[in-house]
């Protein structure tokens, strides 16, 4: 027990209470902001049920710690002395609700993975857990009323506390095993948390049965720093787990910014308060040993204490010693078997009082919440005695709440103006990400469907070979005998023979266009007007336009730069185009064709092809350009036409998108380089 003297602890004064409870708080509440933030931006990584349960479980911790912090705040601040069994009481049920409801959230996670294959379980075992948590947190709150209203009850309160601390250390355990057990042991961040919290809560329960008062707070002082330490990890869990940048960051700075501005209020109040007492006593010093020498000069010439403190000189310089030392409050003087007191009140009237020592020297013992002592020395002469100086806590707190209020108000504006700060840079830096990763997706989707293409090509070219020469065959046969014995032949016959070179016609159509897609293009770039392949491609399709009662309008930007293009190719995707459009308006329509510049010093033109068709689904729109994918009717299209589209944009370095939505129309854009981009 020696070596515990020689340990500097936090002892366990208002101030000290003040600010772990002020850390615990300010950490349960960046906790819960996050959870609120990841609950409304509907994020997956965690079932909204456990969201609910973690939020309850944080919410409920912080409201325990928020009651701490008002009841050593109103000492400390306000010297009013709240009643410490109500508070303490309420505390111990909020955090028996916390682990319940941690408790039920590891319960409620381990049920949704068997939800599959129990689904009646699943729902049973969830409605007699909701049942089961509002009983036992109804039952809590019940006693906490009854301790609040019935007077006698509060002769149980430490009992109850002790009952609710093995409680808390069961469910707290209990917890823990559902975390380890199942798949969500996996987050070490949290179990690491969680199994600091069960050694708080054994901390907390040893030290409030240990008589020594050093071993006492000893433990006190493991059970702030490392409950802390836990709630620091949670904290530290959660941000690592949000999808959000902003919400990392924002924990992070968060939990940085409250650990050291907690760090920083302890050891200054600690340090401020050691090195102000030491100035206080050695004021008291020549107080002490002047009292000390008067009592024992008149007691060495047998004047009884009485006598003693009576005496003017005595009585003066004790009137001016508690006038110089606003912090003096007692003087006590030990010796005869009788103390002598001096108490100076609030409204600086001094009490002198001399009675005999009571038999149980404890009734004597000054609450320590209240007093402090500046100075203590024997008396030498004439048999024991001693002479003892008390100071008051509210002139020594009065003193310590300016610098926690100073440095908490300093670092509350520093982390105030820097989360302002940071947050407008995390918010640029994740709308940039948020572009690039856009745009990445894009480069992969068109990787993907180039190089679907270059097999798919490859694949064609080979199987245009084979099928070509034999439908080349039949088709000739077939020709061949139509026109030599049409006459001898009967009208069925002759249909047959029809139809056989008919479908021979289409397969060759069908390996010309494999062919054409699956040979490299020979293209000749050069500038062009984009008004005048237009143009071409709508003269060419003009009668089939007003066939099928669909009118158009076109809008060419003037001075439109000329893009560099093969104009050939060029005039194939817009017929493409067309045709596409007439067969998405059987029922006829309009049809809008825009080229305009695009980009900064028009680097690029761009060429919107819009019709008021059947549109296309979702589904459906990522499949667009894949080779022999076609939503027309089978035999009406071949599923090539957007695939050759897709690759001869490609070919002259362009782009092309679609947009449609079903009964909403399509619209086709392509970019395709300037001469100023070239």
């Amino acid at each position: 027990m020696e070596l515990l003297s020689y340990l500097e602890l936090f002892s366990r004064t208002f101030e000290n209470r003040f600010v772990f409870n002020l850390f615990n708080l300010l950490l349960c509440g960046v906790i819960t902001l996050v959870i609120i933030r990841r609950w409304r931006a509907q994020t997956r990584i965690l079932a909204i049920r456990k969201q609910l349960f973690l939020f309850l479980t944080f919410f409920s911790l912080g409201a325990s710690f928020a009651l701490g912090a008002i009841f050593s705040g109103a000492f400390l601040f306000l010297r009013i002395y709240l009643p410490e069994s109500a508070f303490d009481l309420s505390v111990h049920v909020l955090w028996a609700i916390a682990w319940i409801l941690l408790g039920a959230s590891v319960y409620d996670g381990t049920v949704n993975n068997q939800a599959k294959t129990e689904p009646s379980r699943n729902r049973l075992s969830r409605s007699s857990l909701i049942i089961s948590l509002s009983l036992v947190i109804a039952v809590l709150l019940l006693i906490l009323i009854l301790f609040y209203l019935a007077e006698p009850l509060v002769r149980l309160y430490p009992k109850a506390n002790m009952a609710l601390d093995l409680t808390n250390s069961i469910l707290l355990g209990w917890t823990l095993f559902l975390f380890c057990r199942h798949s969500l042991g996996g987050r070490k961040l949290a179990t690491v948390a969680l199994a600091l919290l069960l050694v708080a809560a054994l901390f907390h329960l040893v030290s409030y049965q240990v008589v020594d008062a050093k071993l006492s707070d000893i433990f006190w002082n493991l059970e702030q720093f490392i409950g802390s330490l836990s709630l620091f990890i949670f904290a530290l869990a959660v941000g690592e787990t949000a999808q959000d940048l902003f919400d990392k960051v924002f924990v992070r700075l968060q939990v940085a910014f409250i650990l050291l501005a907690s760090l920083m209020i302890l050891v200054i109040t600690q340090t401020e308060k050691s090195e102000y007492m030491a100035i206080l006593r050695s004021r008291s010093e020549q107080l002490a040993e002047f009292v000390r020498a008067q009592v024992d000069y008149f007691r060495h010439r047998n004047e009884p204490l009485s006598q003693i403190i009576e005496r003017v000189d005595f009585l003066r310089y004790i009137v001016i010693e508690f006038g110089n030392q606003p912090e003096l409050r007692i003087i006590r003087i030990f010796a005869d078997n009788q103390i002598a007191s001096f108490e100076i009140n609030d409204s600086g009237e001094i009490a002198a009082n001399v009675e005999r020592l009571p038999p149980d020297l404890s009734s004597l013992r000054l609450n320590p919440e209240e007093y402090f002592q500046l100075d203590s020395l024997p008396l030498i002469l004439a048999g024991p005695g001693q002479v003892e100086l008390y100071g008051t806590r509210a002139f020594l707190d009065k003193h310590i709440r300016k610098r926690v209020i100073t440095i908490f108000s300093l670092f509350t504006g520093m982390v105030a103006f820097s989360t302002l700060l940071i947050g407008l840079v995390v918010r640029g830096a994740g709308a940039t990400i948020r572009r690039q990763k856009g745009e990445i997706e894009k480069t992969q989707d068109e990787l993907i469907q180039a190089s679907k293409l270059a097999a798919i090509g490859q694949l064609s070219a080979g199987v245009a070979h084979e099928i070509n020469n034999p439908a080349t065959t039949i088709l000739s046969r077939a020709t061949f005998l139509l026109m030599r014995h049409r006459d001898d032949l009967s009208a069925s016959d002759r249909e047959d023979l029809d139809a056989i070179v008919a479908q021979s016609q289409r397969i060759s159509q069908i390996t010309k266009g494999l062919l054409s897609f699956s040979r490299p293009q020979v293209v000749n770039i050069e500038p062009i007007d984009i008004d005048r392949v237009i143009e071409a491609s709508h003269r060419v399709l003009q009668e089939d336009f007003a066939a099928n009662h669909i009118s158009i309008e076109k809008y060419i930007q003037p001075n439109l730069p000329r893009v560099m293009a093969d104009e050939d190719s060029l005039v194939r995707v817009f017929e493409n185009l067309f045709r596409n459009g007439i067969d998405a308006m059987p029922n006829g329509g309009a049809m809008r064709i825009s080229a305009t510049t695009e980009g900064s010093r028009g680097r690029s033109v761009r060429i919107e092809f819009s019709d008021t068709g059947v549109g296309i689904s979702s589904e459906n729109l990522s499949r667009i350009f894949d080779p022999f994918f076609t939503t027309k009717r089978v035999g009406d299209g071949t599923g090539l036409g957007l695939s050759i589209v897709h690759g001869i944009i490609n070919e002259i370095r362009g782009s092309i998108t679609v947009e449609s939505q079903p009964d909403a129309g399509t619209t086709f854009v392509i970019d395709l380089p300037t001469e100023e981009r070239r």
